[in-house]
């Protein structure tokens, strides 16, 4: 008697091998009892090589492992339920991020407006130019439209322009004589306009 198609499945599923067509029924059973006392004594042999396997790459076991368990139901129960805590949390800190700048935008700006605005503020921004500072300025822009140190407009050596242009302003400030002619001279007009 020919052997079902449910047989010859199994027999290809449990050997990895097909059998040959026209197998009886009579020479599977046959077969079947020949293996299985060579599979009853291979299985701790086989056993102890998978355990030993599994020990020497754990990452790898687990691996292998959690991906089975991910395939049953209540494995793809738990990567939906993943799936919808991950979609939940981006969500959460898209929010908080949104209100941080909101906040930022909202309560950071007129804050800083008011600051800016306040009469505190403007001193330490804006400081009133001392008389002195406006009569060396007043006396570098004199030597500048002056002959001399270089062409008018132009200064040649501004370091040691300037350098006179503070001692006599500052000469000036203390109430003594500087020369009348000259860039002295020059500096001097200058200067006593506004000192």
């Amino acid at each position: 008697m020919a052997l079902s198609k449910a047989e010859i499945a199994l027999y290809a599923y449990a050997t990895g091998r097909v059998l040959p067509k026209g197998t009886t029924r009579k020479v599977f059973t046959k077969a079947i009892q020949v293996l299985t006392p060579v599979a009853t004594r291979a299985t701790p042999v086989v056993a102890r090589g998978a355990a030993s396997i599994a020990a020497a790459n754990p990452v790898a076991t687990g691996i292998g492992l959690g991906l089975g368990a991910l395939q049953t139901p209540p494995g793809q129960a738990l990567l939906d339920a993943a799936a919808a805590r991950g979609a939940a949390d981006r969500i959460a800190a898209q929010q908080a991020y949104d209100e941080a700048v909101f906040r930022a935008t909202t309560q950071t700006i007129p804050q800083v407006q008011a600051g800016l605005t306040s009469p505190a503020f403007k001193p330490a921004v804006k400081r009133k130019v001392s008389k002195y500072a406006k009569a060396v300025k007043a006396g570098m822009a004199a030597v500048k439209k002056s002959k001399f140190s270089g062409k008018p407009g132009k200064i040649t050596n501004a370091k040691k322009a300037f350098s006179t242009v503070s001692k006599v302003t500052s000469a000036i400030n203390k109430g003594k004589k500087v020369a009348k002619t000259g860039i002295r001279g020059t500096i001097g007009r200058a200067v006593r306009r506004i000192l």
